[in-house]
C-alpha cells in the first residue's frame, strides 16, 4: 500500500512542477521546447523506477550495480532539467528577450557543459563513493594525448567565443566575397545562409584569422550607391532634382542622413551619375535598390531623359482615326471641362495627352508647388490629401480610373492646391497650357463656362478639406476666375 502511496505522490508532485513551470512560461507568453516535455517525462518514468526498485515487494528486481547507474543517470538528467530551465528562463527570455542582451551560443553551451561537469563529479561521488581525482590521475597521459588531438577544435571553440561580441545570429557579414547572414554559431563553425538560400559552413578560426566585414556591427545605416547614365542634352541640374525624386517616400530609405545625387563623369556617350542613399536593413538593400532604379526608369521616361546605351528602334504603326476617335469618346466623356468641346477639339486635346506611368508611393503633385498641367486618372489608385498648419495632414480623398486633378493649375496657373500621391502603380495623361492654348484662342467664350466648372470643383474640395457646409458658388467668383484663365492664357477677348 505504501508503495502506492509514494508512486501517487511522486506523479502528482511531477505533474504539478510541469504544469508551474508551463503556466509561468504561457504568463510571459514564452515558448518552451518541445524537448523539455519529453526529458520531463523521462525523468518521471526513471524516477518511478527508482522507487519502485528500492521498495518491497519488489526490493531487489534490480542489481545494485545496475540501481546505482539508474541512480547517477537521472541525477544527470535532473540536473541538465534544471539547467535547461534557468538558461530558457533566465538567459533566453530575461536577458535576450526582455533586456535585449546578446549571449553568444558558444559561451551558453560551455556555462551548460561546464555545469554539467560539475553534476557529474558529484553524482560520482554521491552516488558511487568515488573519488573523482582519483580516477582521473591514472589517466593524466591519455587526458593530454586527447587534448593534443582536440588542439583545433578547441581553437575553434574559443575563436567562436572571441568573435561572439563582434558577430551576432542574423548579422550579415561578407568573408573574401561570401556574404550571407548568420543563422548559427556552434562549437567549430558559423554558418551563413546566403541570398541564394544555401549554407556556408566557415570554421570559427578562419573567421578569426581573416578580414571580414560586418554589415550590422554598431550602426545599422548602410550607404547604397545607384549608377546611372544620362543623356549630354539634359542639364545635370534637372538629372540631379529627378534622381532625388526617385527616392522620396520609398519604404526603407532614410530620410537622414538626406540621399546625394552626384555627378560621377563625363563618359563618352552620356553623363554618369551615383544616386546616394542610406538604408537600416541590410537584408532588404536590394529590395529597395531595385524598387529605387525603377522609379528612375519611369522618371527619365516621364521627364524624356533618355539613358543612352546601344538601341534598336522599333516604330509602331497608329491607330485609325476611328480607334481614335472611339479613344477621346471614352477618355474625355467624363471630364467636365472638355463636355462643350467638339469632337475635333476633342481628338486635338487626345493626341496632345502625354501617357505617364507613376509607380506606387510616388507623389504626381505637391501642395503649393508652381505648375501648368492637368492630369486624367487612365489606370490605378490615388489619394488627395492637404497639411494643416499644425503640421498634420487631412486625408481629403481617393482618385481612380476616369477621375482628374490639376484643372485650376492647368486653367489659371495658381499653385497646386492638395498633393497627390499614388496608391498603386498607376497611368497618368497629362495635359500641359500650351496644348490647350490654341482651343481657347479660337473659342474665348469657353473661359466663362470654364470658370463654372473649375468654381464648382474648388467648392467641394474646400467643403472636404474643412468638413464643412461650403457656400454656393457666386457670379463674382467665376468671374473672377474667368478672369485669371483669359490672363493665364493672353486672351484679349472680353466675356
Amino acid at each position: 500500500m505504501e508503495i502506492f502511496i509514494r508512486f501517487g505522490i511522486t506523479l502528482a508532485l511531477a505533474a504539478g512542477v510541469y504544469f508551474a513551470i508551463r503556466f509561468l512560461a504561457y504568463k510571459r507568453s514564452f515558448s518552451l521546447p518541445r524537448r523539455f516535455d519529453f526529458l520531463w517525462v523521462c525523468a518521471t518514468l526513471l524516477i518511478l523506477v527508482i522507487l519502485i526498485a528500492e521498495q518491497s515487494p519488489l526490493k531487489g528486481i534490480l542489481s545494485e550495480r545496475v540501481l546505482s547507474w539508474t541512480r547517477f543517470g537521472t541525477f544527470l538528467l535532473c540536473c541538465y532539467i534544471g539547467i535547461f530551465i534557468l538558461d530558457q528562463f533566465i538567459v533566453e527570455y530575461l536577458l535576450v528577450t526582455v533586456l535585449k542582451l546578446y549571449v553568444a551560443p558558444p559561451l551558453r553551451k560551455a556555462i551548460v557543459m561546464f555545469i554539467l561537469a560539475l553534476a557529474v563529479l558529484v553524482g560520482m561521488q554521491k552516488i558511487f563513493h568515488m573519488n573523482p581525482w582519483a580516477v582521473y590521475a591514472p589517466t593524466g597521459a591519455i587526458s593530454l594525448g586527447i587534448g593534443i588531438a582536440l588542439k583545433d577544435a578547441f581553437g575553434a571553440f574559443f575563436s567562436g567565443l572571441a568573435l561572439s561580441h563582434i558577430i551576432h545570429i542574423g548579422d550579415w557579414i561578407n568573408l573574401n566575397g561570401r556574404e550571407g547572414q548568420v543563422t548559427d554559431i556552434n562549437w567549430a563553425r558559423t554558418v551563413l545562409r546566403t541570398w541564394e538560400n544555401t549554407h556556408l559552413f566557415i570554421p570559427n578560426d578562419e573567421l578569426q584569422k581573416n578580414i571580414f566585414c560586418n554589415y550590422n556591427y554598431g550602426d545599422p545605416r548602410q550607404r547604397c550607391r545607384l549608377e546611372v547614365g544620362a543623356s549630354y542634352e539634359v542639364p545635370p541640374q534637372k538629372v540631379k532634382s529627378v534622381l532625388l525624386g526617385c527616392v522620396q517616400n520609398v519604404d526603407g530609405i532614410l530620410s537622414s542622413p538626406s540621399p546625394e545625387a552626384q555627378l560621377k563623369a563625363y563618359a563618352d556617350s552620356s553623363i554618369n551619375y551615383s544616386l546616394i542613399f542610406w538604408v537600416s536593413n541590410y537584408a532588404r538593400h536590394r529590395e529597395i535598390t531595385s524598387e529605387a532604379a525603377t522609379r528612375i526608369w519611369y522618371a527619365f521616361k516621364r521627364e524624356g531623359i533618355q539613358i543612352p546605351f546601344p538601341i534598336r528602334t522599333v516604330h509602331l504603326v497608329q491607330g485609325t482615326p476611328e480607334s481614335k476617335a472611339q479613344e477621346s469618346q471614352d477618355i474625355l466623356s467624363g471630364i467636365e471641362i472638355f463636355r462643350m468641346l467638339s469632337s475635333g477639339e476633342k481628338q486635338m486635346i487626345l493626341e496632345r495627352l502625354l501617357r505617364q506611368v507613376y509607380l506606387k508611393g510616388e507623389i504626381v503633385v505637391r501642395e503649393n508647388d508652381l505648375g501648368s498641367s492637368f492630369f486624367i486618372v487612365h489606370k490605378g489608385h490615388l489619394e488627395v490629401f492637404k497639411a494643416n498648419s499644425d503640421g498634420s495632414v487631412n486625408r481629403i480623398g481617393d482618385l481612380h480610373a476616369g477621375q482628374f486633378f490639376g484643372e485650376l493649375s492647368l486653367l489659371t496657373g495658381e499653385p497646386r492646391s492638395a498633393t497627390i500621391r499614388t496608391l498603386a502603380d498607376s497611368e497618368l495623361l497629362r495635359l500641359e497650357k500650351s496644348d490647350f492654348k490654341e482651343i481657347l484662342e479660337k473659342h474665348p467664350q469657353l473661359s466663362q463656362e470654364l470658370a463654372e466648372v473649375v468654381n464648382l470643383r474648388q467648392t467641394v474640395l474646400m467643403e472636404y478639406a474643412s468638413r464643412k457646409e461650403a457656400a454656393l458658388p457666386t457670379p463674382e467668383r467665376v468671374g473672377a476666375i474667368s478672369r485669371k484663365i483669359r490672363e493665364f492664357f493672353n486672351l484679349s477677348v472680353e466675356v
